[in-house]
């Protein structure tokens, strides 16, 4: 893949052509099989507000204030939209992450103490395990090319299951690798009812599967059985947390249904999103060497050949700011959307109840207003005196509002400890024609997978 160049003369990494015309229903449903950054036209990249839609009328948003109205200020009137909701619920049920209103409230409220700063602290050393594993998986490869993000998928998966079951209870790793995969390619795809704005009542044939308890819903059904007779580990696990987890207002605790959907969201989405965020990040070092050179710098000073910690994250800034542009180019929930359930006006343009307000995050990440030559990868955009001045509502790679990612801070420790291990260790190289290629159905993967050389250092 040829890459393009900046208005400064840089070389750019893979980014999507948008199409620069409006398509129409059957061009929007077709070309959102392959991949929906393709549906987001040009204009979303320099304009505020965007409308569109007959059948059923959507509103564009790429503005900060605009979005902090949306995500924060009226929230209670923009959840999670119809479509949105019926993609998630068969993989995760009615968890935290599909419910909104009430609902969603008291379970968010239950779970905050799992991801308590304290709490983040005490699943370190699995985060510090899991990179030192990953760090000898790399090492057997004896620098030969490899895909990494299968590589990051299984170390971010390994931190997940040490940190919601203290490694007592077996993950089926094939099950969940084939769940994935398999909500990806049919479930998680867009059907062409929801282009045609058919309403949700009316079945949709790629979801049928979602009628049927599937596969995985037993496997955490028998985990949660077998601890509920072992008792809880010490110290406590996420699942214990969430078994003995309670509203602090209501003290409502969650129902068996309930743990197992948010331990299946957990398991599902805890691992996918860091997992992109690191193979992104490797694969943009080894386009930047220079930027690679620096962060190996910044680790073997603070690290030498040992593994991160949790002790090290203050010295490692440089890391964290590539993680953090690795999501402005890539972020994994590059597209959101809401349903409005309200009367009410984005920029001047109205909008009614049952209008989707589309939230386009890889537009809002590259707009032309909001940031310097966009297309370009510069983690210095991160360093503190860069982001002076920065709507909080300009970079939303774990969303915004009451309805930000909860597991943001864990995240954002994990990729970190494992980017730096890495980095400390390897030198990471591309291989020539075998760059990835941005594509989203529900999270943005690269397409083509992250093919590098690691080498000892």
């Amino acid at each position: 893949m040829a890459l393009d160049t900046s208005s400064r003369g840089r070389a750019l990494p893979p980014r999507v052509n948008p199409p620069t015309r409006r398509l129409n229903a059957l061009e929007t449903f077709l070309v959102a099989r392959r991949n929906l950054l393709e549906t987001i036209p040009e204009a979303a990249f320099h304009e505020r507000v965007m409308t569109g839609g007959r059948l059923t009328p959507w509103t564009m948003i790429m503005d900060p204030p605009l979005l902090e109205h949306v995500l924060k200020t009226r929230e209670a009137i923009y959840p999670k939209s119809d479509a949105t909701r019926r993609v998630l619920k068969p993989a995760e049920g009615e968890s935290m992450f599909t419910a909104h209103g009430s609902h969603w409230r008291w379970q968010r409220r239950a779970a905050a103490p799992a991801f308590s700063p304290r709490a983040l602290s005490a699943c370190a050393p699995a985060m510090t395990r899991a990179a030192e594993a990953c760090s000898a998986r790399l090492a057997r490869r004896g620098g030969a090319p490899a895909d990494l993000h299968p590589e990051m998928v299984s170390t971010t998966f390994d931190v997940i299951c040490d940190v919601a079951l203290s490694g007592r209870e077996t993950v089926d790793r094939a099950l969940v690798s084939r769940t994935i995969d398999r909500f990806m390619e049919s479930v998680a795809r867009v059907d062409p009812l929801d282009v045609l704005g058919a309403p949700e009542y009316v079945p949709r044939p790629t979801r049928l599967f979602a009628r049927r308890r599937t596969e995985m819903d037993g496997m955490v059904d028998r985990i949660i059985r077998a601890r509920r007779k072992r008792g809880p580990a010490d110290p406590p696990d996420l699942l214990d947390l969430m078994m003995t987890a309670t509203d602090p207002q209501t003290g409502r605790a969650m129902s068996p249904a309930e743990i197992r959907n948010n331990l299946n969201a957990f398991i599902l989405a805890g691992h996918e999103t860091t997992a992109l965020a690191l193979s992104w990040a490797l694969w943009l070092l080894a386009f930047d060497p220079a930027a690679q050179t620096r962060a190996r710098d910044e680790a073997q000073a603070a690290l030498g050949d040992r593994a991160a910690t949790e002790a090290d994250l203050s010295a490692l800034p440089f890391a964290r700011r590539v993680i953090e542009e690795a999501m402005r180019l890539y972020p994994p929930a590059a597209l959101l959307a809401r349903t409005a359930k309200a009367a009410d006006d984005l920029g001047g343009e109205p909008v009614a109840p049952g209008d989707m307000v589309l939230i386009p995050i890889y537009a809002l990440h590259r707009h032309r207003a909001l940031w310097d030559d966009p297309d370009a990868f510069d983690p210095d955009r991160f360093a503190p005196e860069a982001a002076v001045g920065r709507h909080r509502y300009a970079y939303l790679p774990f969303g915004a509002g009451p309805r930000v990612c909860i597991g943001l801070a864990f995240a954002m420790m994990e990729a970190v400890i494992v980017l730096s291990t890495l980095l400390a260790r390897f030198r990471f190289e591309r291989v020539v024609g075998r760059d990835p290629h941005p594509r989203m159905t529900l999270t943005l993967r690269p397409e083509g997978g992250v093919v590098l050389r690691a080498t000892r250092v």
